[in-house]
């Protein structure tokens, strides 16, 4: 679980040459599992849909820390929808479909939206593949790269 003990202290010289302690993550990028997840919404629904997407985001970010990005994207009608989320790791991603908003809020989404598709990045832990396995999602493997936030 995310808690203090994944939270550091650097020490970094700021543009004025003094010394500053910037507070930060400890948990690694490997360790993050994000996904993205596309949806399609009827016309008739998109009022709908982008009023119960409001009140998702907010129940996610009040009530999941271990959640840290939830956003919501839209194509310029509103008939497509794009949800990118990141997890700090499996553990989170697991709560988050065990939680409050996602048993009361995702089947009144999933009852006027169609999801296309759910890929998810990362190393998902078992537990967590084979709750993916439900949703047929692609699943792919970090390579390489960097992340100039952490």
């Amino acid at each position: 679980m995310f808690g203090l003990k994944h939270l550091v202290t650097s020490k970094v010289e700021n543009n004025s040459g003094k010394h500053i302690y910037v507070l930060h993550n400890r948990i690694t990028m490997s360790e993050y599992i994000r996904i993205r997840a596309l949806f399609t919404i009827e016309k008739d629904n998109v009022e709908q849909y982008k009023e119960l997407m409001k009140e998702m985001s907010n129940m996610v970010e009040t009530h999941e820390p271990t959640t840290l990005v939830y956003e919501v994207y839209f194509n310029e009608d509103g008939t497509k929808c794009m949800v990118h989320e990141t997890y700090v790791d499996s553990t989170a991603v697991l709560a988050h479909n065990f939680s409050t908003a996602s048993k009361t809020i995702l089947p009144r989404i999933f009852k006027i939206s169609k999801l296309v598709s759910l890929d998810v990045y990362g190393n998902p832990n078992s537990e967590l593949k084979k709750l993916l396995k439900r949703f047929n999602s692609q699943i792919f493997t970090l390579y390489t790269g960097f992340d100039r936030k952490n």
